[in-house]
């Protein structure tokens, strides 16, 4: 036997193949049980019952502007999950954020399916990684802030999903294979901003793992395949995202950009205390810990013979570096880089099943109790036990203004909206009792997603147009034009600044009118 037969013929004695499909039913268990999870390190009653705040609420009133306003008022939101919010049945305004929280759970589930089809050595390994992935996914800090109406747990979902893919074009690189892989890139882009971005690495990833390998008819194919999955990138980006990308996004992410332009030393001071505080969203101790565990993770997917996915971690993560350089995407985000928390996490779950392996040869009562061990300080440190049922959505309430108006208007009065209101109030006075009609949106340049939203068949609602004191005191005087000697303005102001809230009140008292504050920092209402 050759030297290079009898290496291979050790990793294979090393590394037996396992079949993920023998023996699902405790897996199914365990994985329904981690999934159910979810709704548990969740509060539930409070996601379905606290008004959007001013960053959900534009995502919000996506759902009830037309179908064919929907690119152009989407800013940073994929088309495709706005689309998903229109699907949410029932009653109730925060049904919405149902979404956001099934994906929650899917991350759990997709997180135990990836780890467990990996190739352990033993059954039980296996299956204790998947576990601590499946707690990785469901526990980290960034995980569990995950309450809001936004896109990001859609994100992590996506990731670990374009892993397990490459995971399967790693055991068959057959074409059909191939094309999966890319067919599930391209159509995650509808519904995640990053899926071009695990995309581009995922397939990089294979690339190179196939050069690396020689394995030229793969890298043939996973050339032409990938060259497919760019051109429908580009489409897809140019048809559904563009129309809608703020020009000012890149100043509003300017504090996570790479300072390239100030030197290396400023670079190297920005990456490091921001792997301090993506540390402190894995929730896996000090950085230097979380970067040895997913180390050891990269490893261990390397001694699986699974290359390309030993190669896509660190792919993923130079990338995003790169991005951030080139001021295209922010740099250790909670919000954004959750897909890369999550990611980074599961693999560090990889990195502690390595070890595990390990200590089985040791005894397999080492591995077992190694792999509680990891569990137990995991779900007991300070980031994951205070993120656990927290509240974490800013508290910001229209809900309560605006039904109050709904009640309590009469005929004659006029309503008046600060600009970062608009959308809240839309989305609340759309279906408020007393309140209703059909909202639209007006295209302004006066703040990032681009647009105010506005009741045309409502004359008597005017929204301000920016947040300068031009633009509040030309709304206050049509207001007061539109009222009669005995009428009433309502004003609703939210997420104001300090300046326009001080507008507002000068440009009543000039227009001769008393203010009764009806609600502190949301709600006056204007009187002769």
């Amino acid at each position: 036997m050759t030297a290079s037969g009898a290496v291979a013929r050790a990793r294979a004695i090393t590394w037996p193949r396992l079949h993920f499909r023998r023996d699902l039913g405790p897996d199914v268990v365990l994985a329904g049980l981690l999934m159910l999870g979810t709704f548990a390190v969740h509060d539930v009653g409070y996601m379905f019952t606290t008004p959007f705040w001013t960053d959900e609420a534009w995502v919000a009133i996506s759902t009830k502007l037309p179908l064919a306003d929907i690119a152009s008022v989407s800013a940073s939101t994929p088309v495709g999950w706005s689309l998903l919010l229109r699907l949410v049945p029932g009653g109730g305004d925060e049904r919405l954020r149902l979404v956001p929280l099934l994906f929650s759970a899917a991350v759990v589930v997709a997180a135990y399916v990836y780890v467990r089809s990996l190739p352990w050595p033993r059954l039980t390994i296996s299956r204790l990684a998947a576990v601590l992935a499946g707690l990785a996914g469901l526990l980290t800090p960034s995980a569990l802030a995950r309450d809001d109406l936004k896109q990001y747990t859609a994100d992590a979902f996506l990731a670990l999903v374009v892993l397990w893919f490459v995971g399967r074009v790693q055991e068959d690189a057959s074409r059909r294979r191939l094309l999966t892989l890319g067919a599930v890139s391209v159509s995650g882009f509808l519904f995640s901003a990053v899926g071009v971005f695990v995309g581009a690495a995922a397939f990089g990833s294979v690339l190179l793992a196939a050069l690396i390998g020689r394995r030229w008819t793969e890298f043939r194919q996973a050339g032409i395949i990938a060259a497919g999955a760019a051109a429908m990138f580009g489409l897809i980006f140019l048809v559904l995202y563009r129309p809608g990308i703020p020009p000012g996004l890149k100043t509003y992410w300017s504090a996570y950009y790479v300072p390239i332009d100030r030197g290396w030393s400023a670079c190297w001071s920005f990456l490091r205390s921001q792997g301090e505080q993506m540390a402190t969203y894995l929730g896996m101790g000090p950085l230097v810990v979380a970067l040895l565990l997913v180390a050891v993770g990269v490893v261990t997917l390397a001694r699986m013979q699974r290359p390309a996915l030993a190669l896509l971690v660190p792919a993923l993560l130079v990338e995003m570096i790169l991005l951030a350089a080139v001021k295209q995407y922010p740099l250790f985000d909670e919000r954004t880089s959750h897909f890369l928390t999550v990611v980074l996490a599961v693999t560090a779950a990889i990195g502690a099943g390595g070890m595990c392996t390990f200590l089985w040869r040791l005894h397999w009562s080492a591995a077992v109790v190694a792999a509680a061990m990891a569990a137990v300080l995991f779900v007991t440190g300070d980031g994951v036990r205070s993120g656990i049922r927290s509240h974490s959505i800013p508290v910001e309430d229209l809900r309560t203004p605006t039904r109050f108006i709904a009640e309590h208007r009469r005929p004659g009065d006029v309503v008046v909206v600060a600009m970062l209101s608009s959308w809240g109030f839309a989305y609340y006075w759309s279906s408020a009792p007393g309140g209703g009609g059909q909202p639209a949106s007006e295209h302004v340049e006066s703040n990032l997603q681009r647009f105010v939203t506005v009741f045309p068949d409502q004359p008597e609602i005017l929204v301000a147009t920016d947040r300068t004191v031009e633009a509040v005191d030309a709304v206050m005087d049509q207001a007061a034009a539109k009222a009669g000697p005995a009428a009433r303005i309502w004003v609703i102001h939210q997420h104001t600044l300090l300046s326009e809230s001080a507008a507002f009140t000068a440009r009543a008292r000039v227009l001769g009118f008393q203010a009764h504050t009806e609600f502190v920092d949301s709600l006056d209402l204007l009187t002769r």
